[in-house]
């Protein structure tokens, strides 16, 4: 079920706050079209579940704007006939830049929720920069309250936008196990607390990382990985009502690493007799993260899918040698992955992929990045959404690495953002 969320005297507070900061702050919002995108009748994502993470539009937040800005850059986002039309580029028009401008944008193109990717843009763009947490090994004290200030501006502008903050991809401490508070250093348990402090500002109900919890295909790596998680969880929890998600790859649905040390003779994924037998480690067959969510508990350790990755492991990962050495076949399936504990995955990553005929299985990642609901995705979204179990706990936040065009086209993740706001809101049950 989803999370419940106190608003403190203090978070009040807060939030106000944050929103007198926004209206401070320059005069205007950059004119923008209407609204971009309209519901069908019975939509089959709610209008309040759709969202994209901020790293794909990572270059438009990350320039200056168009706000006090006498030479903006220029670049498409569509003509009269757009999205339809993709290929509808329309006039040459200045560029949203920077968070305010970016999140009104992304509200106009159909968006209800971001997820961050950390929070930097360009110091010149309304809000200024974040203040520095680090300076080289040195945590820097002295900026938490200037950070959790730019936390209260950053709500000011979501507030405006009508946009809400799901989550983030920032900082999980490193040290574990060793040392107090809870297996952290000082330094990283002083850093996670402010870190805590900023997300509840924005109102997150989920903080997270855009890693594995673990880079290891060991099973003692992911034992130690359930337990740092489950503690971390505990702190954030009961400071402030947010639970903490790993994020994963194709590797973290791979094969866990867990048996004894097996003599192996042929190539695990042709099947070819290998030159020379080799020594590897033994597997079960368990995937690693199905491994992770088996000793963790339920309610507390929940993670997000990157649906894309997800479907990447069932390209790569295909067979295992079993305890004996022997080859074996086991074929993923991300979207049983998902039904099987729906409640396990409150974020996904909607990241669409297009297979690559030129990489048989198992070689590569077996996909290519496009917009969400592109003609050429070959990732079944419609299936996913129809199998979301309770509806309305889900938060889809699409994802494209490969959005941003660079200097040759530097509007294109903005238009992919209109593109794939309009495929969500257009998909109906």
């Amino acid at each position: 079920m989803a999370q419940e969320h106190r608003l403190s005297r203090r978070r009040l507070l807060t939030i106000s706050a944050g929103t007198l900061a926004a209206a401070a702050i320059a005069p205007a919002a950059p004119a923008l079209a209407g609204p971009l995108v309209s519901n069908v009748p019975n939509p089959l994502l709610p209008p309040g579940k759709r969202g994209t993470i901020l790293y794909t539009q990572r270059d438009a937040t990350a320039r200056r704007g168009i706000w006090n800005n006498p030479a903006p850059t220029t670049g498409y986002l569509g003509g009269p006939n757009f999205p339809v039309d993709p290929d509808d580029l329309g006039p040459l028009v200045p560029l949203p830049g920077g968070f305010r401008e970016v999140f009104l944008f992304l509200a106009n193109a159909g968006f209800k929720q971001v997820e961050f990717a950390g929070y930097s843009q360009n110091a010149e763009n309304q809000g200024g920069n974040v203040p520095p947490l680090t300076q080289g090994s040195t945590l820097l004290r002295q900026n938490f309250p200037a950070y959790l200030n730019y936390a209260r501006t950053l709500r000011g502008f979501l507030d405006e936008a009508g946009l809400e903050a799901i989550g983030n991809h920032g900082f999980i401490p490193n040290s574990w196990p060793g040392g107090p508070n809870g297996g952290m250093t000082a330094d990283d348990y002083d850093r996670f607390q402010v870190e805590l402090e900023f997300a509840s500002i924005l109102g997150m109900p989920y903080m997270g990382t855009g890693g594995d919890p673990t880079g290891s295909g060991t099973k003692e790596a992911w034992d130690l990985a359930a337990q740092k998680w489950e503690a971390i969880n505990d702190l954030s929890w009961n400071a402030h009502r947010i639970r903490m998600y790993p994020h994963n790859h194709a590797d973290a649905y791979g094969f866990l690493q867990d048996g004894p040390m097996v003599q192996v003779t042929v190539d695990r994924v042709t099947g070819a007799p290998l030159p020379q037998p080799q020594m590897v480690r033994g597997e079960s067959g368990i995937r690693r993260m199905q491994y992770y969510l088996d000793i963790t508990p339920s309610t507390k350790c929940l993670c997000e899918i990157d649906i894309y990755w997800a479907h990447s492991a069932q390209h790569r990962f295909r067979w295992y040698y079993d305890w004996d050495g022997q080859r074996r076949e086991s074929i993923f399936s991300p979207i049983d992955q998902i039904a099987a504990q729906p409640l396990r995955y409150p974020l996904y990553h909607a990241k669409d992929g297009e297979r690559r005929d030129d990489q048989p299985v198992g070689v590569g990642e077996g996909y290519r990045m496009i917009p969400f609901g592109d003609p050429r995705s070959d990732i079944d979204y419609d299936a996913i959404f129809r199998r979301h179990r309770p509806r309305g706990y889900h938060n889809p936040n699409y994802e494209d690495d490969s959005a941003p065009g660079g200097a040759g086209d530097p509007g294109r993740s903005l238009r992919h953002a209109v593109i794939s706001g309009t495929n969500m809101a257009n998909m109906a049950r």
